[in-house]
């Protein structure tokens, strides 16, 4: 393997803070490395050194001469929003290779027809692509990349995974995704107590590594501190004995244990204090049979009508999971929801319990903005003393020197823990979470899964991180083809996301057809929903006449019909 680039002895800081100092890190071909680590830690500060974006302030950076190195972009510059596909692309080569533009995109799943368009036009989904494409076509020998899943859908978060798995050159990304990281690594970086620490094993596996380091660290120290404990204690005896004598002898011999003493309590093996931040969800529980319900509601935007959902019941501790492709409508159905809770008159078919108290999580952070200091914010939306207030922004991460920082100075990762310090504060029994994890670190969602778990609170979320999701979720409800249906677990969603994460011409229109085509509509969901509605019929025509809803009687029949002549169609 060639030795693409070597940290020695890397140290830089943040004001005051010191990032870490010391760190020891090379990079080689074939190396496919996570840096892990909180949020803070050094993580994206690491990456602009090795990307030659910073300078260190102690410590050298080696890297192999004529190193071609390409760092995937967070953003689609804008001067690029009118520049078509292939021109975009095109920019990094020279002139006489611009096929390669071509190549790179097809590689992607962009069909040649496609390539000529403005990149302003195409998804965010698409315009990753496009970012990855614009690293990939220099044939970089060492690939940079900083949290690049995030807002992504999955069938674009599996076509990274399979081209950056098969990457020949050298790879260091950015990631709090633990299945990305797990299927695209080869090699985990930890970044923690201003050190690193470097595991030949991809994320899972390093964890349980670190996990069995930390617990041997431990043990040595308890060991190595016992013995202090008795040095200096017998040290102690003997210089008293000393003076109490005027024994010179004692007195060396104390003088010389106390010199051993010393250098064993510079020698004692480091154990780390963890994540300096907490996340606390301590939420409230609710005795109704009812959290929510939605009934004959049309979900839409507008021109476009997106699905219909006749019936969902929300009952207090389901977990549900909304599943679908990016543009589905999951994030619309959340808003409506959230607007319906917030004004019962604007959206009628969507009912909550009096009993249900709601905490919104919005995956652009929108709540938290604005000019207000943090503490102020906090006040402002709890009902608690400023005092009591104080001591659980500091438990949540926030030193009481920064209470007075603006919101709007905030980061990503710090605006999301404060609007979760929010929430735990207010105790909410129902949480509408739409992409949590987009800005928080691994510690900080295994704190928010486990938390949530512990809770018993109703939930639905939507997510792109596979773990969360499957580890959360007791229920699933998934937009396929225009049509809301509830499934018994995400696999088949993860399946079929699979097998689209190569996209055909017709998936790139960034304005679809309100319906699909009937040739992409399988058999097996059509089965699936006929299945669904005879169930809704049986149960509402079991009901009490008074109960009963004959006008979706009448809707789930005509639906019938049209689903059953389908059927025919498609396996005839």
């Amino acid at each position: 393997m060639t030795m693409l680039l070597q940290a020695r002895a890397l140290g830089i800081s943040r004001g005051t803070t010191e990032l870490f100092t010391e760190l020891e890190l090379a990079v080689s071909t074939g190396d496919r490395i996570g840096i892990v680590g909180h949020n803070g830690a050094g993580k994206t500060t690491l990456l602009n050194l090795l990307a030659d974006e910073l300078e260190p302030e102690r410590g050298d950076l080696l890297r192999k001469r004529g190193l071609r190195l390409s760092r995937v972009e967070q953003f689609l510059p804008e001067r690029l929003l009118a520049a078509s596909l292939r021109e975009a692309v095109a920019e990094n080569v020279p002139a006489d290779e611009s096929w390669r533009a071509d190549a790179v995109l097809s590689e992607l799943g962009f069909d040649v027809s496609v390539m000529d368009r403005p990149a302003g036009e195409f998804s965010g989904g698409q315009q990753n692509r496009l970012m990855l494409a614009r690293a990939l076509v220099v044939e970089p020998e060492l690939l940079l990349l900083d949290e690049p899943t995030n807002h992504l859908d999955l069938a674009t978060l599996l076509t990274f995974e399979s081209l950056l798995g098969r990457f020949p050159g050298g790879l260091v990304l950015v990631s709090h995704d633990r299945e990305f990281l797990d299927a695209v690594t080869n090699s985990t970086f930890v970044l923690r107590d201003g050190r690193g620490y470097r595991f030949a094993m991809s994320y899972t596996s390093a964890m349980q590594a670190l996990t069995e380091m930390d617990e041997a660290h431990a043990k040595t120290r308890a060991a190595q501190e016992r013995k202090i404990a008795a040095l200096r204690t017998s040290a102690e005896r003997l210089a008293n004995w000393g003076r109490v004598y005027d024994n010179e002898k004692f007195a060396r011999r104390a003088k010389s244990m106390e010199r051993r003493v010393e250098r064993l309590e510079e020698e004692r093996t480091f154990v780390s204090d963890g994540s300096p931040l907490e996340l606390e969800m301590q939420l409230g529980e609710t005795r109704a049979k009812q959290a929510l319900v939605i009934e004959d509601y049309t979900v839409q935007v507008p021109g476009r009508r997106l699905y219909q959902i006749d019936e969902l019941i929300v009952r207090p501790g389901d977990r549900f999971a909304l599943l679908g492709a990016n543009g589905t409508g999951k994030s619309t159905l959340i808003r409506s929801v959230m607007t319906a809770y917030q004004d019962p008159q604007a959206h009628p078919q969507i009912r909550f319990s009096p009993q249900s108290s709601v905490g919104y999580y919005d995956q652009e952070l929108d709540q938290v903005a604005g000019n207000e200091a943090l503490l102020a914010f906090a006040c402002k939306r709890v009902d608690a003393s400023e005092q009591y207030v104080r001591t659980r922004l500091i438990r949540a991460g926030f030193a009481h020197g920064d209470h007075g920082k603006r919101v709007v100075q905030m980061s990503g990762g710090e605006r999301a823990r404060l609007l979760f310090a929010v929430h735990a504060l207010n105790r909410p029994n129902f949480m509408i979470l739409d992409e949590p994890t987009n800005h928080i670190d691994i510690a900080g969602k295994e704190q928010l899964e486990t938390q949530l778990l512990a809770s018993n609170a109703t939930l639905l979320i939507t997510s792109h991180d596979r773990r969360f999701l499957t580890r959360l979720a007791n229920r699933f409800l998934w937009i396929r083809d225009g049509v809301l249906l509830e499934v018994t677990d995400a696999d088949e969603f993860f399946r079929t996301s699979a097998a689209l994460s190569v996209e055909t011409p017709d998936d790139l229109d960034t304005h679809p057809a309100e319906s699909p085509p009937a040739g992409r509509t399988s058999a097996d969901s059509v089965l699936e929903r006929i299945v669904e509605l005879e169930r809704k019929l049986d149960e509402d025509q079991a009901r009490k006449e008074k109960f009963r809803k004959p006008a979706l009687q009448t809707q789930w029949r005509k639906e019938l019909a049209v689903l059953y002549e389908q059927l025919e169609e498609l396996e005839g």
